[in-house]
């Protein structure tokens, strides 16, 4: 897995979901897979794991485990996919909202103003 951006508080969020280990648990914006990768540290066999990512980028970081599945699309469709994937309810939820390395260090992104602007 291809790591682009360091979750800041990584830790500090995963604790304060207090997983279970057979839970059912959503990334809403999977982006380089920091949060993914260290929730499955911790789920046990039976735990699920659903990604949500509409970022072609994001496919390049995906994690190959049998309790992981990354979904393409905008988190707005979480409940439609749940529902389809027989995921519901769901143990808990997090969402990096914020804006990651990723975007403002690659040019192409279109985030950063450090840059010419590409074509």
């Amino acid at each position: 897995m291809m790591m682009y951006h360091e979750p800041v508080l990584l830790h500090e969020s995963i604790e304060a979901l207090n997983l279970s280990a057979g839970g059912i648990y959503v990334d809403a914006t999977f982006g380089g897979g920091g949060h993914s990768k260290e929730l499955l540290k911790q789920l046990g066999a039976q735990g699920k794991l659903f990604a949500f990512d509409q970022d072609a980028d994001a496919t390049n970081n995906t994690i190959s485990d049998k309790r992981f599945m990354l979904i393409g699309h905008n988190f707005r469709f979480i409940k439609r996919f749940l529902k389809y994937y027989d995921a519901m309810p769901v143990s808990g939820l997090i969402a990096d909202l914020g804006i990651s390395s990723h975007q403002i260090n690659v040019a192409e992104r279109g985030f950063s103003i450090r840059f010419d602007c590409c074509t």
